[in-house]
């Protein structure tokens, strides 16, 4: 069987109250929180299942928290998962694209923050790393919601995208982009979007659900 030469994968966590959307809990509760962040995965869930459908790329959820059986309990047994390896975020993206670019023409990496995502963004982001080094996909706070790469790259120059990068923080996007810089990597960046971290982020949602 021929091998699927382009893969994304959701990088997400396992719906522990208190442990996901936690920035949420004091306006919604952690379950409020939590209720939020398995809306927001499901929907970007159902604009992956629709551009692999389209583009005939391979799907891979990357999870932090909880095991295998709790999260094919939640999402469904059809996907294919990996526990995320690393101490931080870095380290873990890090980690997924070392693992899998090897074998795949080109990976994207995307988050489950941000409800504006469709798979015609999607699409763009594949079609765009037949051309380019690299794919990004920015946010409002300073972050990024997706991130592309294709296996021409070296692992050093991979490496360098996710190096003493302050997470968290409105620096992240360019700090990572003076790393492609430095590193010579073409780019082609997405339309901007918001994610949904704080209370303040609500408003990008589709509702308010009620605090619990």
């Amino acid at each position: 069987m021929p091998s699927i030469p382009h893969l994304v994968i959701l990088f997400t966590r396992y719906p522990h109250p208190g442990k996901c959307k936690s920035r949420l809990a004091p306006a919604l509760g952690m379950n409020g929180a939590m209720k939020i962040h398995k809306e927001l995965v499901h929907h970007v869930l159902q604009q992956l299942d629709t551009h692999i459908l389209q583009s005939g790329s391979e799907l891979q959820i990357h999870y932090d928290g909880g095991t295998l059986q709790k999260m094919q309990t939640w999402l469904g047994a059809t996907y294919s998962y990996c526990k995320q390896q690393g101490d931080s975020l870095g380290q873990r993206m890090s980690y997924a694209f070392a693992k899998s670019l090897p074998r795949k023409q080109s990976v994207l990496l995307i988050g489950s923050d941000c409800p504006a995502i469709t798979a015609t963004l999607l699409t763009e982001a594949t079609n765009a790393l037949s051309k380019k080094d690299m794919v990004i996909g920015p946010t409002h706070d300073g972050g990024y919601y997706l991130i592309g790469l294709t296996a021409k790259i070296s692992n050093d120059k991979r490496s360098q995208l996710f190096r003493d990068i302050p997470w968290s923080t409105s620096d992240v996007l360019t700090k990572t982009m003076q790393r492609a810089e430095e590193q010579q990597l073409t780019s082609h960046r997405l339309p901007t979007l918001h994610d949904i971290d704080t209370p303040e982020d609500l408003k990008y949602f589709h509702h308010h659900p009620h605090a619990e």
